[in-house]
């Protein structure tokens, strides 16, 4: 169901004071929108005072300008149609500094696992300033200030996400996107732009197949996507990104990290062939993204290789030399190999990250290929 503006707006107040207009908190934030006086001295309700030059304080010793009929803060309390009235004229000023601060790009992203959308924006702006916003957002949403009650800007952000708004992002622009330490989703929608992912397992979202793109990786690591079907062309540079979503398949592109990792198993206990198997490479790299370790996964990989099986010694070098060497082990090779498991000096697992790890194996798979196209899967 649609969120309108009003029900954002119905939302807010409840949370800010029960929709009640004539409160005030123990900080002297007033109203059913807890407004301060700063706020109202920019929208040009209240004059400076001679308590505080920066209208932090909430003394509300100062005077009033008579705009709309508010001539005290007691009329200010007294009139909830007039209330309603500022609450969208100061959405249209945090909106202006949001655009100002470069924050409206930020829109549509997925930072640290939170959607950043516009209604959220506006509410954290509100709870905290563009500059509580601003240090939100430019985290990665990692760093989460709050007000005087402990409410975050995490907590608005995903409490009032998603509804509709009359604001809108310039979409055709270049600009430079950056995630943070988390785990983030980031999206050019079509423009020209530099998606950083900075740390963390980091996705750059593409709304069409993959054949609509040209991917290139660069010499300094990073790599470019460019579209090249309908509308104008446009390139992406994508830096510290380690996923590319199409909407057919997907790419890995660290090949030195979980990417690597599981094409080198794929290779040692599936065979070589099982590097093209979308599925199962999703498989892998979403056991490893979300925390499992390496000799966890070669241990299920081998697993689900033999069965039952799996607990023979034999078997599993058998398995692992075959795929690796291309030929079953010679009597004295599966000898030796069992000796290792046998005394103990190797479990299955790390036998099987020792056979991945080989050189022959890389070669098998095309690691120095795969770093180059980045590894498909579903």
């Amino acid at each position: 169901m649609t969120r309108t503006y009003q029900n954002y707006f119905d939302a807010l107040g409840f949370r800010e004071s029960s929709s009640r207009y004539a409160i005030e908190n123990p900080f002297g934030f007033i109203g059913k929108y807890q407004f301060g006086e700063a706020a109202l001295h920019d929208l040009g309700y209240y004059a400076m005072d001679n308590s505080d030059p920066d209208l932090f304080l909430n003394d509300w010793v100062g005077n009033w300008s008579g705009k709309n009929g508010i001539h005290s803060k007691q009329d200010y309390l007294n009139n909830g149609p007039v209330q309603e009235l500022i609450v969208r004229e100061w959405h249209e000023v945090l909106w202006r500094r949001i655009e100002l601060n470069d924050l409206a790009k930020y829109d549509g992203q997925i930072l640290n696992g939170v959607p950043i959308t516009i209604s959220g924006m506006l509410a954290a702006s509100h709870l905290l300033g563009t500059g509580g916003l601003r240090s939100f957002l430019q985290s990665g949403a990692v760093t989460s200030p709050g007000d005087g009650f402990g409410t975050t800007a995490y907590d608005y952000m995903t409490h009032f996400e998603g509804y509709e708004t009359p604001f809108s992002v310039n979409r055709g622009q270049f600009v430079v996107i950056e995630g943070g330490p988390g785990r983030d989703v980031l999206s050019s929608y079509g423009g020209n732009a530099v998606l950083n992912g900075k740390g963390g397992i980091d996705t750059a979202l593409y709304s069409d197949p993959v054949a609509d793109y040209d991917i290139d990786s660069r010499f300094d690591g990073a790599w470019t996507v460019t579209h090249k079907q309908s509308g104008p062309i446009s390139t992406d540079i994508l830096i510290d990104i380690e996923r590319i979503q199409f909407s057919d398949l997907s790419l890995a592109l660290d090949l030195d990290g979980y990417a690597g990792i599981t094409a080198r198993i794929a290779g040692a206990v599936f065979g070589q062939e099982a590097v093209s198997d979308q599925a199962l490479v999703g498989i892998g790299l979403g056991l490893l993204d979300n925390g499992m370790h390496y000799e966890a996964l070669m241990q299920l990989a081998i697993n689900a290789a033999l069965g039952a099986e799996a607990a023979s010694h034999t078997a599993v070098v058998d398995l692992l030399y075959q795929n690796v060497v291309g030929v079953a082990p010679a009597a004295t090779e599966q000898a030796h190999y069992v000796g290792l498991l046998e005394a103990g000096e190797h479990s299955v697992a790390s036998l099987g990250v020792m056979a991945a790890a080989t050189a022959l194996n890389e070669t098998n798979i095309d690691l120095v290929g795969l770093s180059q196209t980045g590894l498909a899967y579903v």
